[in-house]
């Protein structure tokens, strides 16, 4: 009865254990925590979107990504960027692609974590993510774009932190290279055009077992052309889906489901497919050392 009552008081202990530091519960928003001093982890991500309002597209992304926490408020990680395209039956808005795994750019991102959801009652951090490329997300065809991840992360714990809510707010600014002829002189060239995405998400996971999170993410993601001259949206989408969470000793993997409910302006009626899918599916994966 008692080694019964011991292992009990041992399983109990292990449910109730909070999740490690920078635990990832949703594949689009982002937790307040970071990995404490001298910590590191190893992460992989795949995204599969699909779906434009005729033809055919799919698109995959790879991520592959080092994180070093260098003081137990700050983080930084570096990535390497890969993807697949596959376009078909969609001119003049994308020309033909048939691409299966092509080299697309780096990434480097910054975190401080200026309160914790354990400590401090509310977690608070801010992040920062340059990145260069040579593929286009949307399109598949090759190009110079630098862009800057500006993101503020809110994350707040229910319930003996059974219960966890997280919000991001994301402004990107990006510079892409543009290549013309001059109708003039017949020769090539080239000038930077300038866009903002604008991105709030939001998500909501219960813990349903030891290590198990189930829940709901959304993310409204906008488009505004030459922000510099002023703020007008050309494209936006809302995606809400479920996701799930697993997080070991060692290891955690997250899963979540995005289709499209609405976006605008389009013509092909209540979604937008200019510069979104009609669905995308995003696995993470994550291991600490």
């Amino acid at each position: 009865m008692k080694r019964v009552l011991v292992l009990g008081l041992g399983l109990a202990s292990l449910a109730a254990t909070p999740a490690r530091a920078d635990e990832n519960y949703f594949g689009y928003s982002y937790g307040s925590e970071t990995l404490p001093k001298g910590g590191s982890e190893a992460y992989l991500w795949i995204t599969d979107r699909r779906g434009k309002q005729e033809g055919h597209y799919d698109a995959q992304d790879y991520k592959i990504e080092l994180e070093h926490g260098f003081t137990n408020r700050f983080q930084a990680s570096g990535y390497l960027n890969f993807e697949s395209h596959h376009v078909r039956g969609l001119e003049p808005d994308f020309e033909d692609v048939d691409r299966d795994f092509g080299f697309k750019g780096v990434q480097a991102s910054f975190k401080y974590a200026a309160l914790s959801p354990y400590k401090d009652g509310i977690g608070l951090a801010f992040y920062v993510e340059p990145g260069w490329s040579r593929i286009h997300n949307s399109s598949g065809e090759r190009g110079t774009e630098l862009e800057l991840e500006l993101k503020t992360i809110v994350q707040k714990n229910f319930l003996d932190d059974k219960l966890i809510w997280v919000a991001n707010l994301t402004l990107e600014p990006e510079w892409e290279k543009e290549k013309d002829v001059d109708e003039l002189t017949g020769e090539m060239e080239s000038e930077w055009e300038k866009e903002l995405k604008i991105e709030a998400t939001t998500g909501l996971a219960y813990r349903v077992g030891a290590g198990w999170y189930a829940g709901l993410e959304g993310r409204y993601a906008s488009v505004y052309p030459d922000w510099t001259n002023g703020l007008h949206r050309e494209t936006y989408a809302v995606f809400a889906g479920p996701s799930i969470h697993y997080g070991g000793k060692k290891w955690w993997f997250t899963a979540t489901y995005l289709p499209q409910l609405f976006g605008g302006p389009s013509p092909s009626g209540s979604r937008s497919f200019e510069e979104y899918e009609k669905r995308e599916l995003r696995l993470k994966v994550g291991y600490e050392f």
